[in-house]
């Protein structure tokens, strides 16, 4: 296992993509993973709920477009 200063893992490796390439070469363990994660505070009592508008998934979230009208020329 590869750790940074005084034991503890950079934020390169636990970076989703390159943590997933240290496990499969043995360089970093799932135990040191899972001690990781379990040392972190439980923040939940300071999140704070956002609504985000996500159109693509079905919503109609926002005024339908109007297309500007054309003339015969292509031209508004």
């Amino acid at each position: 296992m590869t750790v940074g200063e005084k034991g503890k893992l950079t934020e390169l490796q636990l970076d989703r993509r390159v943590r997933e390439r240290l496990l499969a070469s043995g360089t970093l363990s799932a135990a040191t993973i899972e001690a990781h994660l379990a040392s972190l505070p439980d923040a939940e009592e300071q999140a704070e709920t956002i609504a985000v508008d996500q159109p693509a998934l079905g919503g109609a979230a926002h005024a339908p477009r109007v297309e500007p009208e054309l003339d015969d020329e292509g031209s508004e």
